[in-house]
């Protein structure tokens, strides 16, 4: 079989892919442009349900976005989540990197036993209540160091980042080690610079994981003031209607809707992790699979 006969064989399977693949991006799409177009779309718009996949030129408003922020349960739920996202993140890679470097070494003493145990905790939990008595006898319930402290370790992250160590030549250990460098020294200046890639999608997935954390706040916190983003958003979806009412006191408000309120609450909760992903996905698959297979 000649080559232009194998190609236009090849032609119509080719089309086929990438017309299934374009069905699944427009999917995809769809949705998430449909909530920010009714985010911005006109009062009337909303009510009578017209709003397109776009919004309509000149038929572009924010007064959705202004009322949300004038919310100070939102902005101080969003600044809150900001806060234990990046404290959390920073802890749980410090806290998963010693760790992951401990059972890395398979002449520590008892490492076996700490990793079946920390696979044994991953798949059996405390419990709600053992958990909760917990968290009182620490005094951390009602406090900001919950919203944190309760996931800066996870397993799965750890077993993905000591695969990663392992992989790394035991050679420049050696040659730190006759140089005269300590255990620290090794792990800072080898063995994280070498695993940049996986540390970038375990920093994403504790990021992702803090994000969309609502069950921390809603378990162990009463206060208003520590409430995460999400579940503000929560209870912004479960009672539009009088959220709306709660926002407006029942003014007239121009372009808003208790629909394009709840759009552009989500619109806003969404942004901060579409924005930080572009920058990690170069590392995404490269880091998964450095740190799932053993070599």
């Amino acid at each position: 079989m000649s080559e232009v006969q194998r190609t236009g064989h090849a032609r119509p399977a080719l089309v086929a892919i990438y017309g299934f693949f374009a069905l699944l991006v427009a999917a995809t799409l769809i949705p998430v442009l449909m909530l920010l177009s009714k985010s911005v779309a006109p009062e009337r718009s909303v009510l009578t349900g017209t709003v397109g996949i776009l919004p309509r030129p000149g038929e572009i408003y924010f007064d959705a976005y202004r009322f949300v922020f004038q919310n100070p349960n939102f902005v101080r739920a969003l600044f809150n989540t900001m806060a234990f996202t990046g404290l959390g993140t920073l802890i749980g890679l410090a806290v998963t990197a010693g760790f992951a470097y401990a059972m890395s070494k398979a002449y520590l003493r008892g490492r076996r036993f700490f990793i079946i145990l920390a696979i044994f905790i991953m798949i059996f939990s405390g419990g709600l209540i053992p958990t909760y008595l917990v968290m009182t006898e620490l005094h951390l319930v009602n406090t900001f160091h919950i919203l944190y402290l309760a996931g800066i370790f996870n397993v799965a992250n750890m077993l993905i980042l000591k695969n990663s160590f392992e992989a790394v030549p035991r050679e420049l250990e050696e040659a730190a080690v006759i140089d005269g460098a300590g255990q620290w020294t090794i792990l800072w200046r080898i063995y994280l610079p070498l695993s940049k890639a996986v540390l970038a999608v375990i920093a994403l997935y504790y990021a992702v994981d803090y994000w969309n954390n609502y069950y921390t706040s809603m378990i162990y916190t009463t206060s208003q003031h520590l409430k995460s983003l999400q579940l503000v958003l929560k209870e912004t979806i479960y009672s539009a209607s009088d959220v709306f009412l709660a926002l407006h006191g029942g003014v007239s408000v121009g372009e808003v809707t208790s629909q394009s309120t709840v759009a552009a609450c989500t619109v806003i909760a969404a942004l901060p992790i579409c924005l930080v992903y572009p920058f990690l996905q170069k590392h995404f698959a490269k880091g998964v699979m450095l740190g799932s297979v053993k070599e």
